[in-house]
C-alpha cells in the first residue's frame, strides 16, 4: 500500500492538467468545488482528484445503465481545425490550405482527428510543389477536435453572437476532446511512403 501511495504520488498530474480532464469528463459546477483560485495549491489539487473519483464513478454507474445504441445513435457533429508549429514559429498557427477546418459527423472525437490528419497530409503530399517552401524539417502538425454540442454547453462557449466553430472553441480556451499530434519524422515519413507508393 505504501509503494502504491508513493507510486501516485510521484505520478500526480498538474492541477491545470485536471481541470482539463474535469472538462472533458463533463463534470458540473466546476465552479463550486473546494478548488477555488484563493485556497492553497496542495488544497485544490486534493480535492479536484476527490471531485473527479467522485464524478468517474457516478459516470461509470451512469453509463452501465445504458441500453445498447441503435446503430448511429452516438453519430454527433464535431468541428476540427489543424494547427502547425516549427523552429521558426513561436506556438501553433492554422496550417495553410485546404481541409483545415469544418465540421463532420462522427461517433468518436479521436476518429475525426485521426481522418482530418492524414486528410490533410494527403493533401500535402498530393500538392508537394505548392507547399515546398513551408515543409521545413522542423514542421509539426496537429488536428484539435470539439464535439460541438459539448463545447458549446460549456461556460465559456456561451457566446451567441459567435458561431459555433473550432476557431471560435479555441478563442474560448476550451481545450478540444481529441488531439492527433504527427512529429516531423512521422510526416516525412508519410511524404516518402506516398511518393514511393507512386501516388500523385
Amino acid at each position: 500500500m505504501t509503494s502504491d501511495l508513493a507510486n501516485a504520488r510521484d505520478r500526480l498530474v498538474p492541477l491545470h492538467r485536471l481541470h482539463q480532464v474535469a472538462t472533458l469528463l463533463n463534470m458540473p459546477h466546476l465552479g463550486e468545488t473546494a478548488t477555488q483560485a484563493d485556497a492553497p495549491q496542495i488544497n485544490q489539487h486534493a480535492a479536484l482528484y476527490a471531485d473527479i473519483a467522485d464524478w468517474a464513478r457516478l459516470s461509470a454507474h451512469a453509463a452501465q445503465q445504458l441500453r445498447d445504441p441503435d446503430p448511429g445513435e452516438n453519430v454527433g457533429p464535431f468541428v476540427y481545425l489543424v494547427e502547425y508549429t516549427d523552429q521558426h514559429t513561436k506556438g501553433w498557427r492554422k496550417a495553410p490550405g485546404e481541409h483545415t477546418d469544418g465540421c463532420t459527423l462522427a461517433e468518436r472525437a479521436e476518429t475525426v482527428a485521426q481522418t482530418v490528419l492524414t486528410r490533410y497530409l494527403t493533401h500535402l503530399a498530393d500538392h508537394r510543389d505548392d507547399y515546398e517552401l513551408w515543409l521545413v524539417d522542423s514542421l509539426t502538425l496537429r488536428a484539435n477536435v470539439w464535439h460541438m454540442v459539448t463545447a458549446d454547453a460549456h461556460p465559456r462557449g456561451r457566446r451567441s453572437s459567435w458561431p459555433s466553430s473550432a476557431c471560435t472553441f479555441q478563442e474560448a480556451k476550451i481545450f478540444p476532446h481529441a488531439i492527433e499530434i504527427r512529429t516531423p519524422a512521422q510526416i516525412q515519413r508519410f511524404m516518402d511512403h506516398h511518393i514511393g507508393s507512386g501516388e500523385t
